[in-house]
């Protein structure tokens, strides 16, 4: 009697421990197949390009000027179609911007009686946005949409002066000079970012991308501006951006 018992409580205690391992087992599986899946589902990459930039016109004489960007990418897909992306650029922000001051509006009745001064103003930028990523095969390429708000940090801020002076006795004189502006920057700024662009795959998973941008900036970077140099004629800039890079995903 005390054998078949033994028996008995052995072949439970062995069916308990091969369900316990089967159910150990399976959660392990399946853990091991959802992190398989979520890293599958990873993607990232870097880029660089070129950006064409221009403050608003709260104060007229503002154009374009050119500058590069270049960062990388990390984003998770949903399904086919869908993704979140989250990237680091370094822009070079900012415009061209025109003064015209007259030293009777600066109570200044010098020499001088016109500078007129070209502005080359350089925004060193850290942008970081956050965005949803759409896409569609289009053959063996893939086309996609993006959108998304964004954060920019400014860094430095420098400005390249070429400004032309006409004086009272009809002379007239040019000189070139740099300033450091950062501290007449605003530090942080929002915008909006949208763009197009496509993948051309290269190998199983990698791809190289091309795309165009856009960045809308929603706050004023440059406050307080003046193109006459004096505090009753002033602007608040926003500064836009438009950019396109080339890169390389995995």
């Amino acid at each position: 009697m005390k054998h078949l018992f033994r028996k008995i409580f052995l072949k439970k205690k062995l069916l308990y421990i091969l369900f316990s391992g089967t159910i150990c087992l399976y959660f392990t599986a399946n853990t091991i197949a959802q992190e398989g899946t979520i890293l599958e589902s990873i993607y990232y990459g870097g880029k660089f390009g070129t950006t064409v930039t221009q403050f608003t016109n709260q104060q007229p004489h503002t154009t374009v000027k050119q500058g590069i960007t270049a960062g990388g990418f990390a984003g998770y897909n949903f399904n086919d179609n869908m993704a979140i992306q989250l990237e680091l650029n370094y822009l070079q922000e900012g415009g061209q911007l025109l003064s015209i001051e007259y030293a009777g509006d600066l109570s200044n009745y010098s020499w001088d009686i016109v500078n007129i001064d070209n502005q080359n103003v350089t925004l060193h930028n850290l942008d970081i946005p956050l965005m949803f990523k759409y896409s569609y095969p289009l053959g063996a390429f893939k086309i996609f949409a993006v959108a998304g708000p964004a954060l920019g940090i400014n860094f430095h801020s420098g400005i390249k002066h070429e400004t032309t002076v006409f004086t009272e006795i009809g002379s007239i004189t040019t000189y070139t000079g740099e300033e450091n502006i950062t501290s007449k920057i605003e530090r942080y700024n929002v915008g909006i970012t949208a763009g197009l662009g496509f993948e051309i795959p290269v190998f199983t998973r990698n791809y190289i991308l091309i795309d165009a941008r856009y960045r809308y900036g929603m706050m004023p970077v440059y406050k307080g501006y003046s193109y006459r140099g004096i505090p009753q004629v002033t602007g608040d800039l926003q500064n836009n951006t438009m950019y396109f890079t080339i890169g390389f995903g995995f």
